[in-house]
């Protein structure tokens, strides 16, 4: 089975994410975040294949990470886009969430099934996504759009991590930790 880590984005923040993705699919054909759901997240750690066992493995390691650090600040302030291709609600880690982050990447390099992508250590490029592009006109129709809402402000907190499994149609939260 294909999994991911992500931080979990709840409460209005989340709500604003998923609302946009389902009035942005339809409006401009954009059909790839609709036809795949998944819950509004920022992904720490890029796909990878494990087995029962060594998802066992994962949920107890990142048990005890979580058990370790404390919530730390995250901002989403406004939209940005990957190539005109992505266009995604901007995330903004402070300095502690992206150290937290840090600590992961480098704790997972000693699950030796785990699987690495060249993604996995960008730590200035968190976003949460709105739609994934088909063709250059619909992302410019998306990217007016957007333009010309009212900039999204909010404050979260870093406060989870999740599993995310992959499923025949998108994406499930498999299981969630809480950052104490």
């Amino acid at each position: 089975m294909k999994y991911a880590i992500a931080y979990l984005i709840k409460g209005e923040a989340g709500r604003y994410n998923q609302k946009l993705i389902r009035d942005v699919g339809p409006k401009f054909n954009e059909t790839y975040m609709i036809e795949n759901p998944m819950p509004s997240h920022v992904t720490l750690k890029y796909e990878f294949k494990a087995t029962l066992k060594q998802i066992g493995e994962l949920e107890r390691f990142l048990n005890r990470f979580c058990k370790r650090f404390k919530p730390s600040r995250i901002r989403i302030n406004g939209f940005g886009h990957f190539r005109r291709f992505v266009a995604f609600l901007n995330v903004e880690f402070s300095e502690q969430a992206v150290e937290i982050h840090r600590e992961l990447n480098k704790e997972l390099t000693n699950l030796e099934w785990m699987s690495w992508n060249k993604l996995d250590n960008q730590y200035n490029k968190y976003h949460a996504t709105i739609s994934y592009g088909n063709t250059r006109k619909s992302f410019d129709g998306v990217w007016n759009y957007l333009r010309k809402l009212k900039k999204p402000i909010f404050e979260l907190r870093f406060d989870n991590l999740a599993i995310l499994k992959e499923e025949k149609r998108g994406w499930k939260v498999h299981k969630e930790f809480r950052i104490r």
